[in-house]
C-alpha cells in the first residue's frame, strides 16, 4: 500500500474547518463550494485512515485521530506558507483572530490600524465567537491570535472593561421580581450577573437567553428585561440602569501564538488594550 499523501489543498481546508467552526463556513472563506470542501475532508480521511469529524447535535467536532491530523496540518501549512513567503515575497500575511462578539466593531478598525503601522503587509481574518468558547482557541490551534472577555486576574490580561446594566429606554425596573437577559452558558458575563443580583437580595428571573449579542440585543430593545453587558459594545437603543447592582470591571485578554513575531504580538496587544477603560 503507498504512504499517504497529506496535499497542502485539503489540509487548508480541514484547520479552516476547525478554525470556522464548520463546513460551510470554512468554504465560504476559502471561497470553494461546500461540496469541494467536503471532498478534500473525504480524500484526507480515505488517505489516512481515520474519520476526522464527527457530528456533535447541530454542529460537528473533531474526533481524536482528527485532531492529531489538524496538529500536524497547522505545522505544514505553516512551513509552507513560510517558504512562499521567503520565496515569493507575498505582500500581505494574514493571522487567524478568533475574537469575542463583544466591542467588535471598535477591535477590527483598531487591529487594522495597528497592522497598517507594521512593515511586512499584515492582515486579519476574523471568527467571532462567545469569549468562552475562543479562550483556548490559540491553544487548540484554531487562531494565532484569541481576543477574549475574562476574569480581571487573568495572565493575558491587557486592561480592565467597565460592566453596566442597560435595558430599552421605556423600561423601568419592576418593584418585585426582575426580568434579567443572559447569555446562555458557557458565558463569562452570566455568574457575574446572577452573582450581583443574589448577593444584592434581589428577586429576579430570567426573561430570556441568547446564544449570541444580537439575540441579547433584540431581547433588550423589545423591553423583555434588563441586561448585563461590557461598556465597549455598540448600545445604540438602549441606556444604562443605575438601579441595578454595580459589578467590578471584567478584563480584556489577548493570547497570541508562538509563530507571531513579537512585533505583531505589540501591536495586537496595543491595540485591545485601547479598547478598554482608562484607571
Amino acid at each position: 500500500m503507498p504512504d499517504p499523501i497529506l496535499d497542502i489543498v485539503p489540509l487548508r481546508s480541514v484547520v479552516a474547518i476547525a478554525r470556522c467552526g464548520g463546513v460551510h463556513r470554512a468554504a465560504e472563506t476559502l471561497h470553494l463550494t461546500q461540496s469541494t470542501v467536503s471532498a478534500h475532508l473525504r480524500r484526507l480521511e480515505k488517505s489516512t485512515g481515520g474519520t476526522i469529524v464527527e457530528k456533535a447535535g447541530r454542529g460537528i467536532r473533531f474526533t481524536d485521530h482528527g485532531n492529531r491530523l489538524l496538529g500536524h496540518a497547522q505545522t505544514i501549512l505553516d512551513a509552507h506558507d513560510a517558504a512562499v513567503h521567503a520565496l515569493a515575497s507575498p505582500t500581505t500575511r494574514t493571522l487567524s483572530v478568533a475574537a469575542t462578539e463583544h466591542g467588535a466593531d471598535r477591535l477590527i478598525p483598531e487591529l487594522s490600524r495597528g497592522f497598517g503601522a507594521l512593515p511586512g503587509g499584515w492582515a486579519a481574518q476574523f471568527r467571532f465567537d462567545r469569549s468562552a468558547q475562543i479562550a483556548g482557541a490559540v491553544d487548540r490551534g484554531l487562531a494565532d491570535v484569541a481576543v477574549f472577555l475574562a476574569a480581571g486576574d487573568h495572565p493575558d490580561a491587557v486592561g480592565p472593561i467597565d460592566l453596566r446594566w442597560y435595558a430599552a429606554r421605556e423600561w423601568e425596573r419592576p418593584a418585585g421580581t426582575v426580568p434579567v437577559l443572559l447569555f446562555d452558558d458557557p458565558c463569562v458575563l452570566r455568574a457575574p450577573a446572577a452573582d450581583a443580583l443574589a448577593r444584592n437580595g434581589i428577586d429576579y428571573t430570567i426573561a430570556a437567553e441568547a446564544a449570541n449579542l444580537a439575540g441579547l440585543y433584540s431581547a433588550a430593545r423589545s423591553g423583555l428585561g434588563v441586561t448585563l453587558l461590557p461598556a465597549i459594545d455598540a448600545t445604540d437603543g438602549l441606556i444604562t440602569v443605575d438601579t441595578m447592582p454595580h459589578l467590578p470591571p471584567i478584563a480584556l485578554a489577548v493570547t497570541v501564538g508562538p509563530r507571531v513575531p513579537a512585533t505583531v504580538r505589540a501591536a495586537v496587544r496595543r491595540a485591545a488594550a485601547s479598547l478598554t477603560t482608562p484607571r
